[in-house]
């Protein structure tokens, strides 16, 4: 399988401190073994065949419920996911490498069995993803984009929650925060215009729900907003 790279790595800089100053060695083979996969945006594109689906059969090699944190960063919910439901498998993904270490490191001390990270663009992995396989999904604090106005942009972001819904099981669950109000809007209106999800907004985000970006914010005073969307049942 290829692990290689990606050459837009840091395409999307992390508000705050840059991916590429932080302090941290790569796992050894073994640990990496375990819990790494590092995948290539060409190959990824070109060739998704060759790679594993984003399931738990494919990556843990069980039937357990799937929950994906796309844009995991250093794996703070995906760690914690983890630790507290050990009959759920968790796989982060997040374009930058090195905080994904931090987050394989956490995993070790944690001597957790069931999560796995994928250093890639979750945009590009989009058709690994299969139908009805999904229990829950996180999309927390991403970058907030300057092109809400851009059609182009508007439906490679509709693309991603369609099929983020076609992966959720039924009455399977979507989050997503952020601390940019026309960030929200525009994900708002995706939503609620797109796709066949019921919709609950709150002005608070889950207690359960921790990122380093959450702590980070939430220190600063910044108003947090999310949306907890749920996969209909359909009836037919």
């Amino acid at each position: 399988m290829p692990e290689r790279e990606s050459s837009d790595i840091y395409a999307a800089m992390a508000r705050g401190r840059h991916p590429t100053r932080i302090q941290i060695d790569p796992p050894d083979e073994q640990t990496a073994t375990k819990y790494f996969h590092s995948w290539y945006g060409g190959d990824l594109f070109r060739e998704p065949h060759r790679f594993p689906a984003l399931t738990s059969q494919d990556l843990f090699g069980n039937n357990n419920p799937l929950e994906i944190d796309f844009g995991c960063g250093h794996g703070v919910l995906a760690c914690g996911r983890a630790r507290e439901y050990s009959g759920c498998n968790i796989v982060g993904i997040d374009a930058s490498r090195k905080p994904l270490y931090c987050a394989i490191r956490d995993a070790v001390e944690l001597k957790l069995d069931n999560i796995k990270f994928i250093h890639a663009d979750y945009n590009v992995m989009l058709p690994l993803l299969r139908p009805g396989t999904v229990t829950t999904a996180y999309y927390l604090f991403p970058n907030p984009p300057e092109d809400y106005h851009i059609d182009r942009a508007n439906a490679k972001r509709r693309l991603l929650l369609q099929r983020i819904h076609d992966a959720l099981i039924p009455g399977g669950q979507f989050y997503f925060a952020t601390d940019d109000m026309p960030f929200l809007k525009c994900m708002q209106h995706i939503l609620k215009n797109s796709l066949q999800y019921q919709i609950f907004e709150s002005e608070t985000i889950d207690p359960g729900i921790s990122t380093c970006y959450r702590q980070r914010w939430e220190q600063q005073g910044r108003p947090l907003r999310s949306i907890v969307v749920e996969k209909t049942v359909s009836l037919s």
